[in-house]
């Protein structure tokens, strides 16, 4: 026995059997030799299978929505703030922004973070300098994720390019070298993209 499916119309399933006789050889009598038997097994649809069972002898109709489709669910999106290897943005008053990276957690960095705040470790962390020096606070909650690199120096660029792309920072330094003449296709780059977002943005409103 063969199966073969037919393009013409969907999901569509037909066995061919070949009548044989008792001796197990094919009929040589005037009946065909080869009788074929077609099951179609197409999508139910409410209504229309309906008028085309009375068309289709032998039609069978089967719903795409099995047990397997009810109790399977797609694997649940991972927190950016549980990620590890990632280039984040914390922003603060008046519009500054501290660019950071890290191989940890994120939400493990920006709590170390918190903690030289409170406990004035100006000389190891850039934000903890910062707000010391002006009073200005960072705003935990809006902490955004940029990138995730779980490169060490392909991370370091980004965060490089994310350093110069926010002239406005509290960064202590540059970050790691990177060749100047990239940051005007960068930045052309950057813009459009936040077009995109912002025009994203509208047309759900």
């Amino acid at each position: 026995m063969s199966r073969e499916y037919v393009t013409i119309i969907p999901r569509v399933r037909v066995d061919y059997k070949m009548k044989l006789t008792n001796t197990g050889k094919p009929n040589n009598s005037a009946e065909p030799a080869n009788e074929f038997k077609a099951t179609a097994v197409l999508l139910y649809v409410k209504g229309l299978s309906e008028q085309l069972r009375r068309c289709l002898q032998g039609a069978v109709f089967k719903s795409e929505t099995t047990l397997r489709s009810r109790l399977v669910r797609p694997k649940d999106v991972v927190d950016p703030a549980k990620q590890d290897g990632v280039v984040y943005r914390i922003p603060c008053e008046y519009s500054k922004v501290y660019i950071g990276e890290t191989g940890r957690p994120m939400q493990d960095r920006i709590k170390e973070h918190d903690r030289g705040i409170r406990l004035a470790r100006t000389e190891t962390s850039a934000v903890s300098e910062h707000a010391h020096n002006t009073g200005n606070k960072p705003f935990w909650n809006e902490v955004k994720f940029i990138n995730r690199d779980p490169y060490y120096y392909t991370r370091r660029v980004k965060e490089a390019i994310h350093i110069r792309l926010h002239p406005n920072n509290i960064n202590r330094d540059s970050g790691i070298e990177i060749p100047e003449a990239w940051m005007p296709a960068i930045k052309k780059h950057n813009d459009r993209r936040a077009v995109r977002q912002r025009s994203a943005k509208g047309a759900d409103h």
